[in-house]
This record gives structure tokens, sequence and C-alpha cells, in this order.
């Protein structure tokens, strides 16, 4: 139990015992009229009204006091039939506070109905566009992220990531998905600039390796051919490969076309599950289960954290700008009122898809928690919550009784 709720629960009992002091007292009064009756020396014109009235007050009140103190446990103790209401049937009020909860608050027809009259998009246009609100969104959003990705969680966002994909990724046909990122690649309009710069890559490392070439092309001569010879055939075969390389940055070339084709043809190879496409299935589970992938990921986490947490304890925080422009962003196009009934009627389609799965969890939530307190302590806070006003219904039946008293004492005066 939290202290807020201790705290609180002590202050309505001593409220709950101040009244109780209170109702006490009318009845005391009435007893103590009563008493006077009897035994003070009144003059014999009072005696009798006072005691019809201090009777009649002392019935009401101790009715009322009997009524009041029998919802919660046995007056005095003793074993009455139909006293002690609340902890007999504890049961049947938490299937009753759950099934009123459910009845009331989680119906679907209510729900939307309070849904569409809150106008939720409305609300928040309205929120957004004021400029202390929106700030306070800003400031919200601001402090959540260096708790995201702070260093002490780091480690368990890590390995949360890791098994999270390794697990997925485990039982999933990964043709298709790769399939579909090579066409995205191949359809691109940065194919051909990525052609390009493999062509001119592949041309450098040629160019690079002309010695190379030339001592391999030696190692593999005949002793009898003239280095000469050899030289010249060595730089033959680079050129030919560089013109070749070369070759493939042109769409129009016989060498271009066949790559450009082979590269269209590649993902619907990939995807009915040829050869190369088992391949690089293998390839990507490996490199999930292999370490390098879990360094690399922590290297992308541990960054993005210092990038984060630098840029937000900057002056000029270039996240908490993008933050505030997006934001801004979001307040100017809920302006539109078709944009604001199709968020409302997103939110309204989500919970009457959602409320049917919840409704019966919620109220067995509610009564099973209820049934599971202890029944003292479930008595306890159920007076605490009505006393007082149980209280008031004691002070009222003493003052009641009393007056009915009277009143019917004047009447038997009046018709004697």
């Amino acid at each position: 139990m939290r202290t807020g709720d201790d705290q609180a629960l002590r202050e309505r009992e001593t409220e709950l015992a101040r009244y109780r002091l209170l109702a006490g007292s009318a009845l005391g009064v009435a007893a103590a009229g009563w008493a006077a009756s009897h035994f003070a020396p009144l003059p014999p014109e009072a005696v009798h009204p006072l005691r019809a009235v201090a009777e009649a007050g002392m019935v009401g009140g101790l009715a009322d006091w009997f009524a009041v103190t029998a919802l919660f446990r046995r007056p005095l103790g003793l074993p009455i039939p139909h006293t002690a209401l609340v902890p007999k049937n504890r049961d049947r009020i938490a299937d009753g506070i759950a099934a009123y909860i459910d009845r009331e608050f989680l119906e679907p027809g209510m729900l939307v109905e309070q849904l569409h009259r809150m106008d939720l998009a409305d609300r928040i246009a309205r929120m957004l566009h004021d400029g202390q609100s929106r700030a306070r969104v800003v400031d919200v959003v601001v402090r959540l992220l260096p708790g995201l990705v702070r260093g002490d969680g780091e480690a368990a966002i890590r390995g949360t990531l890791t098994r999270a994909l390794q697990e997925a990724l485990g039982g999933v046909d990964l043709r298709r998905p790769l399939a579909r990122v090579l066409r995205a690649v191949v359809e691109s309009d940065a194919l051909e600039a990525l052609l390009t710069e493999l062509s001119d890559r592949l041309v450098g490392m040629v160019q690079d390796r002309r010695d190379w070439l030339q001592e391999a092309v030696e190692a593999r001569s005949r002793w009898w051919i003239p280095r000469a010879v050899d030289r010249r055939v060595a730089g033959n075969l680079a050129d030919a490969a560089i013109d070749h390389l070369f070759d493939l940055r042109s769409p129009h070339s016989d060498v271009g076309r066949d790559l450009r084709r082979w590269l269209r043809e590649l993902p619907d190879e990939v995807e009915r599950g040829g050869p190369l496409g088992e391949r690089l299935t293998r390839v990507v589970r490996m490199a999930l289960q292999d370490t390098s992938f879990s360094q690399l990921l922590d290297k992308a986490v541990s960054t993005l954290r210092r990038l984060v947490v630098d840029d937000l304890e900057g002056p000029d925080s270039r996240i908490r700008g993008v933050v505030e422009a997006a934001v801004a962003s979001l307040a100017s196009q809920l302006d539109d009122a078709e944009l604001r009934g199709r968020v409302n009627r997103s939110v309204e389609d989500a919970f009457v898809a959602a409320i049917p799965r919840w409704r019966e969890r919620i109220r067995d939530f509610i009564s099973e928690t209820l049934r599971g307190q202890d029944l003292d302590e479930f008595t306890r806070r159920m007076e605490v919550r009505v006393g007082k006003d149980l209280q008031y219904i004691r002070i009222n039946g003493t003052i009641l009784g009393a007056m009915i008293g009277g009143l019917l004492y004047v009447l038997n005066g009046l018709l004697a």
C-alpha cells in the first residue's frame, strides 16, 4: 500500500471518529432528557412532554445506530441474524461493483458516445495551439528521451534487441523480405549511381594491382618466354579488365545489359528459393548469431545514447528543435476538420475493437482484487468510505424521532 493511501485512510478514519462522536452525543442528549424526566426536580407539566420527546429520540437514535452498525459488524458482538452484512456479503459486493463498472463504463456503445462527446482530436489541437501547453508537451518528450537511452539500461536494451531479432528471425522465411529489399534497390533511381561507383572502385583496384598482375603472369610463364612479353600480356589483361569494368557503367553495352538483366531477375530468384537465395538467408542468419552482430548493435546503441544525451545537454539542442517542429506540425495538421474526424474515428474504432477482448478481464480483475482483500481490511475501507454519511443518518434519526415524539404527544393531548 502506498504512503499516500495510508495518509488518506487515516484522515478519513479521524473524520469518521469525529462524526461518530457527534452522533453519539445526539443520542446522549436524548438519553439525558429521558433521565431528567424521571429524576430531575422538574415542574409536573414539563415532565411528560420531555419524556415523550426524549424517549422517541432515543428510539430513533438507537434504531439507526443498530442499522448502521449491523452493516459492518454484529451490534454489541451479539449473534443477531442479518447483521455484519458487509463482511458476510463481501464476494457479492465485489461482484456487484465489478458488474456496475462493466455495465456503466465498459459498454462499447457508451464508450463510443463518451469519446464522441469528448472530441479528443479537437482537444489535442486546442492544447497544442496553446503556447504554454505545447511547451509542456515538448518538455515531457524531451525529458523522456534521456531515460530511454540512459547508460544503465544500455546493456539491457542491447540484449533485448539482439534476442528479439534472433528469436523473431529464427523461424521466419527470410527469402521474401530479402527479395523485397533487393527489388527496392534494383528499382531505385540510385541503382545507376551505385553501379557507377562500384565500377570506379573495381577499376581503381585493377589499376593499383598492375604490378601484382605482372608478377603473377611472370611466375606462371615458361622460362623461355621473354619478360617483355609477360609484361605486355599482363598489361593487356589489365586493360581488358578495365575496359570490361567500364562497360558495366553503360546500360547499352553487352556486359551492362547482362548485369542489369541479372539484377532484375535476382529478387525473383531469391523469392523462389534458388541457390543464391538460400545462401543469402544462411548469411543473414549466421550474421545474427555471430558475436560481431552484438558488437555492432552495442556500438550503435552506445553511439545513439551519446549523441542524444550530448545534444539534449547543449544550449541549442537539435533534437528539441525537431520535437518542437513535429508538435507544431501536428497542431497545424489538426486544424483540418476532416483529419480530426479521421483521428476520432480511429480512436473510437480502436476502443470498439479492444474493449470486447479486455472487458471480461477488467471485470474479473476488479472482482478478484476485492475478493482477495483481507475481510477486516475490506470492511474497514468500506466503512471509512461511507461512514460519515451513515453517522448523519444516526443524527437525523435521533432528531426526527424526538420531533415525532413531541408531535405525537401534542396530538394525544388534543385527542384526549
